[in-house]
């Protein structure tokens, strides 16, 4: 029996003034990352939320409420989640008013048995005479693994270098092996104590998510075998990677998007650059004809002035002293097949992405697949000879409507984007990639454009999943150059 376990502890939420690499700041971003990529990729049996959630504070009703916004980010997970008390974490009775206490829970097969043990000093716990007769009642009535739970590590002594344990370690291990335990996992020790395997008994410390790189780790069991792997939410920032497709606060479609906090952040994940690319049609436009589609019946002609935010988008990009190369637009196109951006605008702007958001065949009742086809390869090319740097989210619209790509279709724009010199982008903001388009663009020598598309914080330079994408096309990093943009 199967299962997966994802691991994210030490948030330290509220931070430390003592210690500025720890990234209380970021707490919000990191668990909005983790729960994404945790739902649409990593897809966990079940997350572990190691304590630590926030950070110890004088004003603990600041941190109760710091506990709660991290309890209703969790409960956007798809699968069940865990939570232990840190030693950083408010007092029980506290904790246990927002978190659920979970003494015992059985998860696709398994069983888990969690522990809030005393501190000890030093950093350290104890587990009592008391707690320890629990292995015995969660081992009474089941034949399955069991898995322990508890804040700070646990491991055999002189087993690893993590300078922190129980004070009766040895005595705990003894209960493990009698009860025949299969894992104990642990938060506590900020660099990682990793797996540790010893007569037969596994011991996870698993890594702080509150310090760059911002880990987590994913477990893997099958029956008695156990594999561990760490990973980051932050980019290896060797590789130089830029989110060309980042929106504003001024994008009718933004959750809570800052360019200032883009300016200050975009480093933190690793990135070596953003590029802003808002879309025309929703600064030259009000949002009701923009998302009704009917601003692109005219146009550029239709542009009512007292609604127009060009000016605004520009003065926003001068007060965060955005570099030309990073001030660009997401270019809208009519139902005519015209660019929707006025020559002085484009003339100010250092990168242009192109993107079709509406077809008009799309908008009638009976839709007649055959001449969608016709207009989205049409209008497509119009596009791509318009003088852009890279075609985004080729077929999203496509996804949205409930429709397969065909591979025919895909083809075409490849060829079209060769001859014309133009990227494609590669791009998860509400879709799944196709890797069969991304793999043709590899082997037809387009290059390709990583983007986050990040409308929420959280989402900006998460380029994770193109990073696998590419993997799985056989594009390593040594070739970055080659074929990225």
């Amino acid at each position: 029996m199967k299962i997966r376990i994802a691991i994210i502890t030490d948030i330290h939420s509220l931070g430390d003034s003592e210690k500025p690499e720890i990234r209380g700041d970021l707490a919000e971003v990191l668990l909005l990352r983790a729960v994404n990529r945790f739902n649409r990729w990593i897809k966990p049996d079940v997350v572990i939320v190691g304590g630590d959630i926030v950070n110890r504070c004088d004003d603990n009703q600041t941190a109760c409420e710091a506990l709660a916004k991290a309890r209703q980010i969790l409960d956007k997970l798809s699968c069940p989640y865990i939570a232990v008390r840190g030693n950083h974490d408010p007092a029980a009775d506290d904790f246990y008013k927002i978190f659920e206490r979970k003494d015992i829970c059985d998860i696709a097969g398994y069983r888990f048995i969690t522990f809030d043990d005393p501190e000890a000093p030093m950093f350290c716990a104890t587990r009592t005479a008391e707690q320890l007769k629990r292995f015995n009642a969660a081992r009474a009535d089941f034949n399955g693994q069991i898995i322990s739970i508890q804040h700070v590590s646990l491991f055999p002594p002189n087993a690893s270098d993590c300078p922190y344990n129980y004070t009766n370690a040895e005595q705990i291990i003894a209960e493990m092996k009698k009860n025949k335990i299969l894992m104990s996992v642990s938060g506590h020790f900020h660099n990682e104590m990793g797996l540790v395997q010893s007569d037969g008994l596994n011991f996870i410390g698993a890594p702080a998510v509150c310090e760059s790189p911002f880990r987590y780790m994913v477990i893997d069991v099958d029956g008695e075998k156990v594999s561990a792997t760490t990973d980051c939410f932050q980019l290896p920032p060797e590789l130089g990677l830029v989110d060309r497709h980042v929106h504003t606060q001024l994008a009718y479609c933004s959750e809570n998007m800052d360019a200032s906090l883009v300016m200050k952040r975009y480093k933190d994940f690793g990135l070596a650059g953003v590029v802003f690319t808002e879309h025309t049609g929703q600064l030259y436009f009000e949002k009701e004809p923009f998302w009704t589609g009917d601003c692109f019946n005219a146009g550029l002609d239709g542009i009512d002035e007292k609604h127009n935010r060009m000016q605004q988008y520009f003065d926003l990009m001068k007060q965060n002293n955005v570099p030309l190369n990073s001030i660009g637009f997401e270019v809208d196109f009519d139902y005519s097949g015209r660019a929707m951006i006025r020559p002085e605008d484009k003339a100010r702007a250092g990168f242009l992405i192109g993107s079709i958001h509406k077809l008009a065949e799309l908008r009638k009742d009976n839709t007649d697949w055959q001449s969608v086809y016709k207009e989205f390869l049409w209008r497509t090319e119009a596009a791509v000879k318009s003088g852009i740097n890279v075609l985004a989210h080729p077929f999203r619209l496509f996804q949205r409507a409930g429709s397969d790509v065909p591979d025919g279709i895909a083809k075409k724009i490849v060829k079209l984007l060769k001859a014309e010199k133009l990227a494609a982008e590669i791009n998860f903001h509400s879709q799944e990639n196709e890797n069969k388009f991304v793999e043709m663009c590899v082997n037809s020598g387009v290059k390709l454009s990583l983007s986050s598309d990040c409308h929420n914080m959280y989402e900006l330079g998460e380029l994770w999943p193109h990073l696998q994408i590419l993997k799985k096309a056989g594009v390593s990093a040594g070739d970055f150059k080659k074929i990225l943009l």
